[in-house]
């Protein structure tokens, strides 16, 4: 007779399941990650840093997740600004859903924001224009560094400065000095929410949302142990599945849900949309039903179009 020992090992690679700071505690997180990949189409070494080798990252990798967070909320009034941070970078900001589950008829979202200015030298060099930095520039021969103040003018093929000595380039330089971060720039991507409700005060509140840059696949591992005689022995059957997560948030102990295959998404007619100039999504949605004085969209027919209008 042969016996077959089955053993399921699990173990999960390259996500982050750490501790996450601005998370309230009590929080409690799901994810649900599809991959879209065939099976054994996903080849391990795509991802692994070696050196003078291209990796595959954020919407290269073959599948994505819905993620389900709850946290504790204080709201302060008829109107609070409500801001989560931690969330995917790779975001599908029209996937978001935010609700009260300790007032779901009477809490309502006016105005959602997803922010993703993050800060990159680049950037602070470009919110920095006509205002005062510090540069430290290479000597030819020196050690020492020539420091150099002045207003910046442009970042475009160096740096030009106006200073009191007249107008100065700077190329080669070995580090700029601001005196502040300027605002409209931040360190993670992060949610804001205008949020109306009928009962201020501490709410438990549930965020949902679709994020790119996140799979799994399955490894299998069969070994087998000869018994007295070739009809007989044992077979340990190890079964891996892994792991990557590039969508740019950590997921701290979160409940997790493997699905295969390629899964047809409905397409529901998203909500109004706007592209504002600071690199802000913003959403806006009927808030009739929600109690509070909030904004709210007028739809018009004009012939074969439909002007929405936004009320204060």
């Amino acid at each position: 007779m042969t016996r077959t020992t089955l053993r399921l090992l699990c173990t999960v690679a390259f996500i982050s399941i750490a501790y996450s700071a601005s998370a309230a505690d009590g929080s409690d997180v799901a994810i649900t990650i599809y991959s879209k990949a065939q099976p054994g189409a996903i080849d391990p070494n795509l991802y692994r840093p070696v050196n003078g080798q291209q990796v595959n990252y954020g919407v290269n990798v073959p599948g994505y997740a819905m993620v389900r967070e709850q946290r504790k909320v204080n709201l302060t009034g008829k109107k609070t600004e409500i801001k989560f941070n931690d969330v995917a970078g790779l975001i599908d900001p029209t996937t978001v859903q935010f609700k009260s589950l300790t007032d779901p008829k009477g809490t309502k979202v006016g105005e959602q924001n997803f922010q993703f200015d993050l800060v990159s030298q680049q950037k602070l060099m470009e919110k920095y224009i006509d205002k005062k930095i510090s540069v430290e520039k290479y000597q030819y021969g020196s050690a020492a560094a020539e420091a150099i103040e002045g207003t910046l003018l442009s970042v475009q093929g160096g740096l030009t400065l106006k200073t009191d000595n007249g107008i100065k380039t700077v190329n080669g330089y070995q580090s700029v000095t601001f005196p502040e971060l300027p605002g409209g720039l931040i360190t993670k991507p992060t949610l804001v929410w205008d949020v109306y409700t009928d009962k201020p005060g501490e709410h438990k509140a549930e965020v949902s949302y679709e994020t790119q840059g996140v799979t799994w696949w399955a490894d299998y591992n069969l070994t087998f142990s000869e018994g007295k005689d070739a009809n007989s022995g044992t077979v340990d059957f190890g079964s891996w599945v892994s792991i990557i997560n590039q969508s740019g948030a950590t997921y701290d102990n979160a409940k997790l849900k493997l699905v295969a295959g390629d899964v047809q998404k409905t397409q529901p007619m998203a909500a109004p949309m706007a592209m504002r100039a600071d690199n802000k999504m913003m959403a806006m949605e009927s808030m009739s039903d929600a109690g509070a004085a909030a904004p709210s969209f007028s739809e018009k027919s004009l012939f074969e179009y439909h002007l929405y209008t936004l009320s204060p």
